[in-house]
């Protein structure tokens, strides 16, 4: 086993704790470090996955373009818990294992978007603005017991959320399309319809994964449906919205602002940051140290059991066919 090469494709990594470091040096196997210490472009993670057995993957993309130089590679291990930027039926279909760490994240994420929600209501982006520009606006705002919150998802991320308002006593109207999940009581919420939550809620946070089904999730006919003046808040995935209606409804006032950490095409450098009524964030959600370093600890014993032979951690998708289900 001595022979094996380990990508380590994220960046950066180890800097939140040495243990992943310590389990990948133990095994013996030869480690390679991302070179060009930012996100792999696909171009660049094509050239990196020639003779690599393992991976410990960020967001970079591994389409079947980029798998093709791959035939020694038997595990992409996900530092996070998105795999929209991983083409699960080429894996499937050539044998390579797909893991990710779904509840490392989590906590970090729902913080986010409570950040997120408390941003929007007092204006304290704009605010910020205004004393840079020596303006000194002193907008109004809202508390949270004001409103009504729509939360869209109620998994992992979304149930954090909930609870997390629930100090603030919101009135929280939620959805889910999971039978399992949808109806389980949750603090201060009222399970409804999507219509009634697009219709009804003074702010909406989405936290559905990505995929054919979801794709522009959020189009142009469902932000019509929104209340005037409306926020949303997206920290799951880019795709599920339709940025260009969304733009046209932030020029148009129709809503009142949004606070993005994800986009289709990430860097984004879209006419979103041209918008005093945005707050965008470069995918920090999972950016915490201990939500960081419980996701690399986790990618990394993936990897680890995958290529000795073993099954990965119970919460990893163990089982590609299920992972397919994902798509």
């Amino acid at each position: 086993m001595a022979n094996k090469r380990i990508l380590l494709a994220t960046w950066p990594f180890g800097v939140t704790g040495r243990r992943p470091l310590e389990l990948l040096e133990q095994t013996g196997w030869e480690l390679v470090f991302n070179p060009h210490q930012r996100r792999l472009r696909a171009s660049d993670v094509s050239n990196l996955l020639v003779d690599i057995d393992g991976v410990i993957a960020g967001t970079e993309p591994y389409s079947c373009e980029t798998l093709r130089n791959a035939g020694r590679l038997r595990v992409i291990s996900r530092v996070g818990i998105g795999l929209d930027s991983v083409d699960l039926q080429y894996c499937y279909d050539n044998n390579i294992q797909v893991t990710f760490t779904p509840d490392a994240p989590s906590q970090a994420v729902a913080e986010l978007a409570l950040t997120n929600i408390l941003n929007l209501l007092r204006h304290v982006h704009q605010s910020d603005r205004s004393v840079r520009e020596g303006t000194w606006n002193r907008l109004i705002g809202r508390l949270v017991q004001e409103v009504t919150i729509g939360v869209i998802g109620v998994g992992r991320i979304g149930s954090r959320v909930i609870n997390l308002l629930e100090p603030f006593r919101p009135t929280i109207l939620a959805n889910d399309t999971d039978p399992e999940v949808y109806g389980t009581p949750m603090p201060n919420t009222k399970w409804c319809s999507l219509e009634d939550i697009m219709r009804t809620a003074d702010i909406i946070t989405l936290h559905i994964p990505v995929g054919a089904k979801n794709h522009h999730f959020v189009s142009r006919h469902l932000i019509a449906q929104m209340k005037t003046g409306a926020f949303l808040v997206n920290t799951s995935r880019g795709a599920i919205v339709d940025t260009e209606a969304l733009v046209d409804a932030l020029i148009q006032k129709h809503l009142g602002g949004v606070a993005l950490d994800v986009f289709e095409n990430e860097p984004y450098e879209g006419p979103l940051t041209n918008l005093d009524n945005t707050v965008l964030t470069a995918h920090i959600g999972a950016s915490a140290r201990q939500s960081r370093y419980l996701m690399e600890l986790g990618a990394t014993e993936d990897c680890i059991r995958v290529l000795s032979g073993e099954t990965p951690n119970k919460d990893a998708l163990r089982d590609m066919s299920e992972c397919l289900h994902m798509i």
